[in-house]
């Protein structure tokens, strides 16, 4: 939306995803109620993070009217978006969404979540440019609610000043069960092992940092929960709308997305994992035609340089609760091999760990703190920083060399097969870790680089720094075959 802002512009490009729900009971408003404020304001990317962009929130009842004020300037939001509006399973808080499309490239709107009787302060966001600049984002898995490390966390987010933040699995912890079908039965009236409400009370803690910059979430094997559904998604798809572009099955399950020269890929490793197989092969095959079919494509354009895919469950960690998971290397590793994948980003396991760079299942150089390599040739860095609660941050690492990997045996948690690990670089077991990384546009010799500073959020030390360069020649792509320039 070029120019001037105009009732014609805005009303086109910001769509309601499906319409406002009209006339049904879930948009009464119930007398008292009219005050309340919208809570847990997020932002989530469409598919084109230029010119599509999510607002969700939630209110605690129905409310009458719900809609989002929009507009160009502070104070002149002039446009009404109608908005979605869809209940949670287990509370009585609704949640609202609308879906901005036709945006304007590099351009910073200002917003209200709105309602008769009550709105949120003004806010605002901004989409990205299309301008050659570095692209900066963070990431982390495994968050919850615990208020000991929530504002260090998100503080430690929002000074890095991120494009996007990559939560790489296991939410709110609202569900205790984290899909493992054994406990399910036990669990299931058990309140203390199921709190739905905790999902707003994580995003209400998010807010002051996600309301401006984007949230992207993946989804953990904490986001199967005893909901009553197939899946156990119903709470997180009534809370998210990410991209639509996935592989099928539920709308937003997996999703891509381009800023600048850096591709995101976000998979469903609840498909293929073999440690907690409640949910795997509900896709049937159709995420590795899906992953496989957009590595290829991201890996072919000139316009990107750095590819990351972030996803929960681990294929390369020593920690001795989770380990690595079998399904997930076996299934997906190939394909990143192939394809040269950069930095791939899990959580699931309490801790930090970075590998060597990988190929093939094993390390092709040491890549120690402060260590700069060509992922080009030598392959793929893996991540892991999920964070959990202080109180269960224990001695995790198991005693080297040796570490479990879970193989599928078609019950809860595997068989663990040990083996020898010579792919860890860097290991923190007690630290909240936030990933931050940037990645520079190309220079006039065709050199970028990724720089990976890994922080902790409670005293904002660097724990772990490794950069990774790219030289090609300008315009020129990669061979697939892991092989070199093509």
């Amino acid at each position: 939306m070029a120019g001037e802002l105009n009732r014609r512009s805005v009303l086109r490009g910001a769509v309601a995803l499906g319409g406002a729900v009209a006339g049904g009971p879930i948009l009464w408003q119930r007398p008292g109620f009219a005050a309340m404020r919208p809570s847990g304001i997020h932002l989530t990317y469409g598919a084109d993070p230029r010119r599509e962009m999510v607002v969700s929130w939630s209110t605690a009842e129905s409310v009458a009217t719900p809609r989002l004020l929009l507009g160009d300037t502070q104070g002149g939001l002039s446009e009404v978006v109608d908005v979605e509006s869809k209940p949670a399973p287990g509370v009585d808080a609704v949640q609202h969404h609308a879906r901005l499309t036709n945006l304007d490239p590099g351009k910073t709107y200002f917003y209200r979540a709105a309602h008769d009787g009550g709105s949120s302060d003004e806010l605002s966001f901004t989409t990205v440019g299309n301008q050659r600049r570095p692209v900066r984002f963070t990431a982390f898995g495994d968050q919850g609610t615990y208020q000991n490390r929530m504002a260090p966390v998100v503080n430690t987010v929002a000074s890095f000043d991120p494009d996007l933040h990559l939560h790489v699995g296991d939410l709110s912890y609202a569900s205790d069960t984290g899909g493992i079908r054994a406990f399910e039965a036990l669990w299931a009236d058990d309140e203390r092992r199921y709190t739905p409400s905790e999902w707003d009370a994580w995003l209400a803690g998010l807010q002051p940092f996600a309301s401006r910059v984007p949230w992207m979430p993946v989804l953990g094997n904490h986001e199967m929960e005893v909901d009553g559904t197939e899946l156990g998604y119903a709470s997180y798809f009534a809370r998210f709308v990410p991209p639509d572009n996935g592989a099928g099955g539920p709308r937003g399950a997996t999703w891509s997305l381009r800023i600048g020269n850096v591709a995101f890929i976000a998979p469903d490793s609840n498909d293929a994992s073999a440690e907690l197989p409640r949910n795997r092969d509900y896709l049937g095959g159709a995420q590795e035609t899906w992953l496989e079919a957009t590595l290829a494509d991201y890996r072919s354009r000139p316009d990107v340089d750095w590819i990351v895919v972030g996803f929960h469950h681990c294929p390369y960690c020593s920690s001795s609760r989770h380990s690595s998971d079998g399904g997930v290397r076996d299934r997906w590793t190939p394909l990143f091999d192939r394809y040269q994948v950069d930095l791939v980003i899990n959580g699931h396991n309490h801790l930090y760990e970075r590998t060597h760079p990988i190929r093939q299942g094993n390390p092709t150089t040491e890549a120690p703190i402060g260590a700069t390599i060509d992922p080009e040739q030598a392959g793929t860095t893996y991540i892991v920083s999920g964070l959990s609660e202080e109180d269960e941050r224990l001695p995790d690492f198991a005693t080297a060399p040796v570490a479990g990997v879970t193989h599928y045996t078609g019950t809860d948690f595997g068989l663990r097969v040990p083996e020898v690990v010579t792919w860890s670089a860097v290991k923190d077991e007690l630290s909240p870790i936030v990933i931050c990384a940037e990645a520079s546009p190309p220079d006039s010799g065709g050199t970028t680089t990724l720089t990976i500073r890994s922080v902790d959020a409670g005293d904002r030390r660097v724990v772990d720094e490794l950069t990774l360069r790219r030289s090609h020649t300008p315009g020129a792509r990669h061979s697939p075959d892991g092989k070199g320039p093509s």
